[in-house]
C-alpha cells in the first residue's frame, strides 16, 4: 500500500495590502506586519517570505510573496502588496 500526500499546505493570516507614506527624509518606508503562518494535514510544513516585516520598502508598489511547503514537497504561494507613497 502506498499513501501519497497530495494536499497542499495552507497559508494562514496573510496580511491585506498595505499602503503607507514614506518616512520623513527617506525615499521609502519601514513597513511592519504580522507574519503569515503555514499549516498542513501532515507535520513539517515550513513557510518562507520574499520580504520580512520591518524591512525598508522603496517608493512604489512591492509584492510580498509567502511560500508554504510541506514534507511531501507540495507548495502553496500567496501574495500581498506594500505601496509606499511619496
Amino acid at each position: 500500500v502506498t499513501v501519497n500526500d497530495t494536499e497542499k499546505p495552507v497559508i494562514n493570516g496573510l496580511p491585506a495590502n498595505i499602503t503607507v507614506s514614506n518616512d520623513a527624509g527617506i525615499c521609502g518606508a519601514k513597513v511592519n506586519w504580522t507574519a503569515a503562518t503555514a499549516s498542513d494535514n501532515c507535520a513539517g510544513a515550513t513557510i518562507a517570505s520574499s520580504h520580512v516585516s520591518g524591512q525598508q520598502f522603496p517608493i512604489g508598489t512591492t509584492t510580498v510573496t509567502y511560500t508554504a511547503t510541506d514534507a511531501a514537497g507540495n507548495l502553496t504561494t500567496a501574495s500581498f502588496t506594500v505601496t509606499v507613497n511619496d
